[in-house]
Order: C-alpha cells, then sequence, then structure tokens
C-alpha cells in the first residue's frame, strides 16, 4: 500500500470539534476507568493521600548526599547528576524556588565540537556498566526540583566525580547549622 492510498483511509479525515471532544472524553474516561483499578487497598480501608505528602514523598526519593544521579523529566527523561542545590528567585517575580544544580549526561561522539572546545566533560569508567559508549557531562545548569526523578537504575559513582562534588555536602550543612542559631 503506497503512501498516496493512506489520505484515503477514514481514519485519517480531519474530523470536527464535537467528534474530539468525545475522543478526548472517552480517553479520559478510560484512565479514570483504570486508576480506579490500580488503587492498593490494605485492611479493607483506602489509603488517600493529599498533593502535599505526595511531594513530600517524591522529594524523600532523592539521596541526601550530592552527587546522586537522577533522570530530567522535561528533556526525555535523560540521565543527570545532581551535584548541589540552591534557591533561585524566578524571572519577574517575588517567588523563590528551591532548584537542583545539574549537568546532563549525553552520548556523543569524540569528534562532536562541544567535546573538541572543552565544553563537555568525558566521564571514565561510565556509570553504566551495561553501556559501551562513553558519556559526557555538560555544563551546570538550575532547575526546580519538581522537575526530577529519582533514577531507575543503578549508577555506579566514578570517585574523581564524588570527590569533586562532596564539599556541595558540607556547604549545605553549615547553611543549615547557621541558621538554627
Amino acid at each position: 500500500m503506497s503512501k498516496n492510498n493512506n489520505r484515503n483511509n477514514p481514519l485519517n479525515r480531519v474530523r470536527s470539534s464535537r467528534e474530539k471532544y468525545k475522543i478526548r472524553k472517552w480517553y479520559a474516561d478510560k484512565a479514570k476507568k483504570e486508576k480506579a483499578e490500580q488503587v492498593p487497598v490494605a485492611n479493607n480501608h483506602i489509603n488517600v493521600q493529599t498533593e502535599q505528602s505526595a511531594q513530600e514523598n517524591s522529594q524523600n526519593k532523592f539521596p541526601s548526599k550530592f552527587p546522586f544521579w537522577a533522570r530530567f523529566k522535561p528533556n526525555k527523561g535523560r540521565t543527570t547528576l545532581v551535584i548541589d542545590e540552591e534557591q533561585v528567585n524566578r524571572n519577574n517575580s517575588e517567588k523563590v524556588d528551591d532548584c537542583f544544580v545539574h549537568r546532563e549526561a549525553i552520548h556523543c561522539t569524540e569528534d562532536n565540537k562541544y567535546v573538541k572546545n572543552g565544553d563537555y566533560e568525558k566521564i571514565f569508567p561510565n556509570p553504566d556498566r551495561s553501556d559501551p559508549e562513553p558519556m559526557y557531562l555538560k555544563r551546570p545548569h538550575k532547575h526546580p526540583k519538581r522537575m526530577f526523578a529519582p533514577h531507575n537504575k543503578s549508577l555506579t559513582m566514578p570517585e574523581h566525580l564524588r570527590l569533586r562534588y562532596d564539599k556541595n555536602n558540607q556547604k549545605n550543612k553549615a547553611d543549615s547549622d547557621d541558621g538554627d542559631k
């Protein structure tokens, strides 16, 4: 079947806004039904969590010491090395966000212009033992904590990275000690 015959397929036709609404509603009802079936029941009581406690639980999944590996949600869930945390003012606002300082880990070739310029740092050995290709770390960036998820793989931490970013643990500990006085 050629691509031109695909245009005549009735499933590929333009839909009215009413039809689109019904389709979205059907998918929303389906998702709600599946979610209701997955609710865990313990001792014949339904466990209900508030939104705040759910956020606290998700933040508690991160290790307390820097550096650690995490997933960066907005960028396809890519692996990232979280090296510090800071409070950052939002643009044109007085609100302050708790942010992680992180370095995204990527794959690229040796002849990449960023590798040649020294913008990317090669990680050796590769933290993912099952991956033969080398990984590179980008420059540090700051993003709100809500944009990170705990990593689903157990990755090793190269010793030179652990030693370099271990100082951030003492800095954060000193900040919390000053706030207690």
